[in-house]
């Protein structure tokens, strides 16, 4: 049996310009339903990405806090890299300390070196984690959020307010 024949068929059965063209034609095909399909997927996950708003306090600070982590306001944990939020707002109080005055009261005393600083981070969700997650830390109201940027040292703050943008 000839590879192809003498009227150009191919083992004897398909004309090998009409195998090219049908071949062409599924390339075709399948280039076109990937595609489809690729845009399908991305139109899916950026509808279900959110991103939220988390308020932290982080009271009793050095001066320099805020300023130090301004200048790269992502945040980034060691063990991490650069996580999934970033500071977007900050403001900064005195310090207030409750003090207990032997004789018989109590009375708020503010340190002048010290800075009660509120942090607003904005957290990019990832739709595949329950709940909401900075890295693999879990954020919710009244719990622990430690604020970490390249150029600032490390403290932990108390979630104040989580909220959907």
């Amino acid at each position: 049996m000839k590879l192809i024949d003498e009227r150009g068929r191919l083992f004897g059965l398909i004309n090998l310009f009409d195998l090219m063209a049908l071949i062409a034609l599924v390339v075709v095909l399948t280039a076109v339903g990937m595609r489809l399909v690729d845009k399908s997927n991305e139109k899916q996950a950026k509808a279900q990405a959110k991103t939220w708003v988390a308020t932290i306090k982080c009271p009793s600070v050095p001066d320099s806090f805020a300023e130090s982590v301004m200048k790269d306001n992502r945040i980034y944990y060691e063990t991490d890299g650069f996580v999934n939020a970033r500071v977007v707002e900050i403001k900064e109080e005195e310090a207030e300390f409750l003090s207990v005055i032997p004789v018989d009261s109590t009375a708020v005393v503010y340190d002048p070196n010290l800075k009660d600083v509120y942090v607003k981070v904005e957290i990019q969700d990832d739709p595949g984690d329950e709940g909401v997650k900075v890295g693999r830390y879990a954020v919710c109201v009244g719990g622990s959020f430690p604020i970490k940027t390249p150029y600032a040292y490390s403290t932990n703050g108390l979630v104040l307010d989580l909220y959907e943008k």
